[in-house]
């Protein structure tokens, strides 16, 4: 299933703004286009509510306890963390929202995640 309902019920909420949405399907799209994946509920709600989440914090103003330095290292020394940074730095080029350096560490690491999950079902692509 797709993220249409998610979004909407977030719009509606007042959780995210129509901007954001956008931005979230400029995700789903760039993964798409550049990874020829679908994100959808079951591959993806836990990035894709992580981002939700954060653009949320950019209205609200909320700040995040920074990830902590040994999840930071040990996301650091992982195989899938170039790839990581590579996703995280496309995203960034498709949207319009601007993450903090402690949203983004958190995306990297919602990204890795993503990443090992595509990877342990054989469908994230080789480069």
């Amino acid at each position: 299933m797709d993220f249409t309902e998610r979004l909407d019920l977030y719009r509606e909420g007042g959780m995210l703004s129509d901007d954001d949405v956008k931005d979230v399907n400029a995700i789903i799209q760039m993964f798409k286009d550049d990874y020829n994946l679908t994100l959808e509920e079951e591959n993806a709600s836990t990035f894709i509510a992580h981002i939700c989440a954060a653009y949320s914090r950019n209205v609200s103003k909320e700040e995040i306890d920074p990830l902590p330095d040994v999840v930071r290292n040990e996301l650091e020394g992982l195989p899938t963390y170039g790839e990581s940074l590579q996703v995280l730095k496309r995203l960034l080029e498709v949207t319009q929202n601007p993450l903090s350096d402690v949203e983004r560490d958190y995306a990297l690491l919602h990204i890795n995640n993503l990443i090992g999950q595509f990877k342990e079902n054989n469908e994230w692509p080789v480069k």
